[in-house]
């Protein structure tokens, strides 16, 4: 037996292992992942293998993360490709603030500037965050109601962490720098120092007043805005 059909089959018992599916589920999937692999590596190609893949087995988004890493394009663009293909979703009117409302500041004098992602017309719904925190190169929350009710597991980073930061004019600008899961109360902002999708804290006074909300990937709905002061 040749080497790479040993490679497959140890595949096929491995993610057998891991998942809810039959030896012969995942021997399938271990043909699928090896045709993947051979793939050029480009951001469009590791898309398409992602969402097949995801499909196929519901791979978990940690293994898609680490194939990712393996053909050298990090998660979070392949994962941006993905959701680029879906149709716009129709806009809806926003939720004017009231007294009651959980949000930290009025949603809708949101700038989306930077991120690639206009989520200014996400209604809110049932996720709530609270207690945000931020270092110079990270921010910390907690989930007081998860993403659950948007049909997305735990660990499943399926939706959209927005970040805004308030310039020296009082503007509020900001948008998409990463995606997220429940499982997940802390991100790193290097996509924010980075320049992703436009990003720049040019400006922006140090230390500065910042805004934290998560959409869905559709821009249809949202968690309520949290705020903290960021010194970095």
């Amino acid at each position: 037996m040749k080497k790479s059909v040993f490679a497959t089959l140890f595949l096929a018992v491995a993610l057998s292992g891991c998942m809810a599916i039959s030896p012969e589920e995942a021997a399938d999937v271990a043909v699928s992942a090896k045709s993947f692999l051979a793939l050029p590596t480009t951001t469009s190609a590791l898309a398409l293998r992602v969402e097949a893949l995801e499909d196929q087995a519901k791979l978990t988004y940690g293994l898609v993360g680490a194939i990712a890493k393996a053909q050298g394009i990090t998660a979070t663009d392949a994962r941006d490709w993905a959701a680029e293909q879906d149709p716009e979703p129709e806009e809806e009117e926003d939720e004017p603030i009231t007294e009651e409302s959980p949000d930290a500041v009025d949603f809708s004098i949101l700038k989306w500037t930077y991120g690639g992602v206009n989520g200014s017309k996400a209604r809110l719904d049932s996720p709530r965050l609270s207690r945000l925190k931020a270092s110079a190169k990270s921010i910390s929350y907690k989930w007081d109601v998860g993403l659950s009710d948007w049909g997305l597991a735990n660990a499943e980073a399926g939706a959209l962490a927005c970040l805004f930061v308030e310039r020296k004019d009082g503007s509020i600008v900001g948008g998409k720098f990463d995606w997220v899961s429940t499982s997940r109360a802390s991100r790193g902002l290097e996509n924010v120092f980075g320049g992703y999708n436009g990003w720049t804290l040019s400006d922006v006074p140090n230390p500065c007043t910042i805004y934290y909300v998560v959409i869905d990937r559709d821009g249809r709905r949202r968690s309520n805005v949290i705020s903290a002061t960021w010194s970095r």
